[in-house]
């Protein structure tokens, strides 16, 4: 499995908080939902998503699905918390597990292929076949241009952040694997594939505090990765400033796509 970029451990504040649950049922107004159905969401993180997802089918279950054992518990004592009762969370890899075991009406993912570029990602996709039955769906929502586009340009920013994703990309990274999705769907062989294009954010002058907050997690998390990339603790240092500087800007607009990918497997 490649190594998760953000490990961290602020990684499980910061996924609570950058997950709107208004932007989820947004998405999901797209996934054939409805009560009673099994479903799997790979990568689950600490459930923000997965509760969304048992609440829309409850009876049904969903089960959650990580390799982080602790962000699994922060999930469950979530869960716990809120008394929802219709979820599972499993510590495995997709790929491990038996399609004989069990299967799902919907397998579900959302945010994780960025992190699974090439033939990793399309392994996870073949798994999350095997585990839907017959005449079952696939969903993968997922980004294309994260913190990438906006107006107005700044050339050497532009050639820094395009050395940074080359960097990344060896290491697990891919900034780009929205596009990829349809292309992914049809050589794993899924049939009737549906895509959908919704935006993900757009920051039209300064960020508000949440969005800000969730920035300022995530250059704390990658910090070390900067360093290793560039060489330099300052250098680091200078980089995940100029992000956060460049969200709170009045004259900077940011916008982002989310991919919603699905296929009948």
């Amino acid at each position: 499995m490649t190594k998760y970029l953000m490990e961290h451990p602020l990684e499980a504040e910061r996924l609570e908080l950058k997950t709107k649950r208004e932007k989820i049922l947004q998405e999901l107004k797209l996934v054939p939902l409805h009560p009673g159905m099994d479903v799997l969401d790979v990568g689950c993180g600490t459930g923000a998503v997965t509760r969304i997802l048992a609440e829309r089918v409850s009876p049904g279950r969903v089960v959650g699905l990580d390799l982080s054992e602790e962000r699994l518990s922060i999930a469950r004592e979530i869960a716990k918390e809120q008394g929802i009762s219709n979820v599972e969370y499993v510590q495995a890899d997709v790929r491990d597990l038996d399609p004989k075991d069990k299967t799902f009406d919907l397998v579900y993912s959302r945010f994780l292929f960025q992190y699974l570029p090439g033939k990793a990602g399309l392994d996870t996709l073949a798994a999350m076949k095997r585990l839907a039955r017959p005449g079952g769906r696939v969903t993968v929502g997922d980004l294309d241009g994260n913190h990438l586009y906006r107006y107005p340009l700044d050339e050497e920013w532009e050639q820094i952040l395009e050395q940074l994703l080359d960097e990344v990309d060896k290491i697990g990274f891919d900034a780009f694997v929205g596009r990829k999705l349809y292309s992914m769907f049809g050589k794993v062989g899924f049939e009737d594939i549906q895509v959908d294009i919704l935006p993900y954010y757009l920051i039209a002058g300064e960020a508000d505090p949440t969005t800000l907050r969730v920035w300022e997690m995530k250059m704390q998390i990658l910090e070390q990765t900067f360093k290793e990339i560039f060489g330099s603790a300052q250098r680091a240092r200078e980089l995940a400033d100029r992000f956060i500087t460049d969200l709170g800007r009045r004259d900077t607009l940011f916008y982002n796509f989310l991919f919603l990918v699905q296929g009948k497997a």
